[in-house]
C-alpha cells in the first residue's frame, strides 16, 4: 500500500496516477479498439448505433461510479489516519452494493432501453442495433460494476500498479475479443458487446484473485458497521454520482440534438467522444491521485501538503495537455482515417477535433482541481459546477444555436461549457490557489 503521507508531493501523485494511466489507457485502448472494428467491419450504421447505446451505459453506470470513489475516499482517509480495522465495514458494505447494483441495472437495461432510446430520437434499425447492444452487455454488469468496485477497494489503498495489472488484463482480453467476435466471426454490433461482457468477469475473477492474497480484509476487531458505511458512501457519494447522471442525461439530449443531422455526425460524434475519453484518461487519473493524495493528507491533518500537491500537479497536467492536444491536432486526418473510411465522417471528425483541442487545457485544469474538492470531501462543488457548465451553458448553447450555425454549435459549445465550469471550479477553490501564505511543508 502506498503511503502518500511522505515524500515529494508531486512524485507521490505521478507514482500513483501513472499506473491508473497506464490500466485506463488500456481501457480505452479497448474503446477505441471496439469502435474501429465496429467502423471497418460493421459499416457507419454500426458505429452510430455504439455511441447512441453509449449515454444509456453511462446513465446505469453514473450512480455507481460516484458511490465507488466515495468508498475509495474513505478507504483513504482510514489509511492515512492509520485505522484499518474499519476497513472490513467499508469492503462489506462495497460488495453489498455491487450485487444489489449490478441486478438492478440488469432488469432496468432489459426494461427501459427501447423508451430511452425512442426519447432521443433514435428509430428503425439504428434502434434494433442499439437493443441488441445494450442488451447483451447488460450481461456483463456483475463484472463491470464487480471489477469498478475491486479498483475503488485499490485505489483507496493506494495500490494503483494492481488496479493498472487488473484492467489492463481486462483490456487486452476485450480487444481480442472484439477482434474475433467481430472481425472474424461477423457477430455484429453484439459481437462487441459480448466481448466487453466475457472480458470485464475475467477481470473481476483475476482482481478479487489479487485483493484476497495481498490486500485480505481483516477479521479480527469489532462488529462491522455496514449499514452505518453505506449511509456515509451515500451521502458523500451522492454529489458524484448526480454529477455523472447529470453528465449521462445531458449527453443523451445531445445525441437528441445530433441525430437529427443524420447517421453520418452522429458516427463522427461517436469517434471525437472515444478520441476525447482516450486522451482525458491521464488527466483523469491525475484528478483521482489528486483526490487521494488529499484525502490520505488531510486524514494526516497535513492540510499544506495537500496545497502543495495540487499546485504542484496542476502546473505539470496542463504542461502535458500542450504536447497531447498539439499531436492531435496535427495528426487529426490519419486519426479519423483509422476509425471510418467513410469521407464526409472523417472529415467532419477532423473539424470537431480542430475546434475543441486548442481549449482541451480547460478541460485538464478543470477535473485536476475537481479531485482536490473530492478528496477534502467537498463533493458537492463539482456537481454545482457541472450542473453549470454542462445544463445551464452547453446544452443551451448547442440547441439554441445549431439552427442558425449547424453542427458547430454543438463543436462550440463544449469549449463554452468548459469554460464556465473552470470558472467556477477556480472561485472555489480561489484560496488554495491563490493564498500567499508561507507554508512549511514536510519532505
Amino acid at each position: 500500500m502506498t503511503d502518500l503521507t511522505t515524500g515529494p508531493p508531486l512524485r507521490r501523485v505521478v507514482g500513483f496516477a501513472l499506473p491508473l494511466t497506464a490500466a485506463n489507457l488500456l481501457q480505452q485502448g479497448y474503446v477505441l479498439v471496439d469502435s474501429i472494428v465496429v467502423g471497418h467491419y460493421v459499416g457507419v450504421e454500426g458505429l452510430a448505433a455504439v455511441g447512441a447505446s453509449g449515454p444509456l451505459f453511462y446513465l446505469l453506470n453514473a450512480m455507481f461510479i460516484g458511490l465507488g470513489t466515495a468508498f475509495t475516499i474513505r478507504l483513504a482517509h482510514l489509511r492515512g489516519a492509520r485505522q484499518d480495522g474499519e476497513r472490513r465495514g467499508v469492503v462489506l458494505s462495497l460488495a453489498l452494493l455491487t450485487a444489489v447494483w449490478s441486478v438492478g441495472c440488469i432488469v432496468l437495461a432489459t426494461a427501459l432501453a427501447r423508451p430511452v432510446l425512442a426519447l432521443m430520437g433514435i428509430h428503425g434499425t439504428l434502434a434494433d442495433s442499439c437493443a441488441e447492444f445494450i442488451g447483451v452487455l447488460s450481461l456483463g454488469f456483475p463484472g463491470l460494476f464487480g471489477s469498478a468496485a475491486v479498483s475503488a477497494y485499490l485505489r483507496g489503498l493506494g495500490d494503483s500498479r494492481a488496479a493498472m495489472w487488473v484492467a489492463g488484463f481486462g483490456s487486452i482480453a476485450n480487444a481480442v475479443l472484439v477482434l474475433l467476435f467481430v472481425a472474424v466471426f461477423g457477430m455484429g454490433v453484439g459481437g462487441a458487446a459480448l466481448a466487453t461482457a466475457i472480458a470485464a468477469t475475467a477481470a473481476l475473477v483475476v482482481g478479487l484473485l489479487h485483493a484476497r492474497r495481498v490486500h485480505p480484509v481483516p477479521r479480527a476487531g469489532e462488529r462491522p458497521a455496514v449499514a452505518r458505511e453505506l449511509r456515509d458512501a451515500v451521502r458523500l457519494g451522492f454529489p458524484l454520482a448526480s454529477q455523472h447522471i447529470i453528465l449521462a442525461v445531458g449527453i443523451m439530449v445531445l445525441v437528441w440534438i445530433i441525430q437529427a443531422f443524420g447517421p453520418v455526425v452522429l458516427a463522427a460524434f461517436t469517434v471525437v467522444s472515444r478520441i476525447e475519453q482516450f486522451t482525458a484518461m491521464l488527466f483523469l487519473d491525475f484528478s483521482g491521485a489528486v483526490t487521494a493524495f488529499t484525502a490520505q493528507n488531510l486524514g494526516a491533518h497535513d492540510r499544506a501538503r495537500a496545497r502543495q500537491g495540487l499546485l504542484q500537479t496542476l502546473g505539470l497536467t496542463v504542461a502535458l495537455t500542450a504536447v497531447v492536444s498539439a499531436l492531435v491536432l496535427l495528426a487529426r486526418g490519419p486519426i479519423a482515417a483509422v476509425f471510418t473510411d467513410d469521407p464526409a465522417t472523417r472529415d467532419l471528425t477532423e473539424r470537431y477535433l480542430l475546434i475543441i483541442f486548442p481549449f482541451f487545457a480547460l478541460y485538464t485544469a478543470m477535473v485536476v482541481l475537481h479531485g482536490h474538492l473530492n478528496g477534502s470531501r467537498r463533493t458537492t462543488a463539482p456537481l454545482i459546477c457541472t450542473v453549470i457548465a454542462f445544463v445551464v451553458v452547453q446544452i443551451p448553447f448547442a440547441y439554441l444555436l445549431n439552427g442558425v450555425f449547424g453542427i458547430e454549435a454543438v463543436m462550440w459549445a463544449v469549449v463554452a461549457g468548459w469554460t464556465a465550469g473552470l470558472t467556477y471550479t477556480v472561485l472555489c477553490l480561489r484560496r488554495v490557489l491563490f493564498d500567499r501564505t508561507p507554508e512549511v511543508v514536510p519532505s
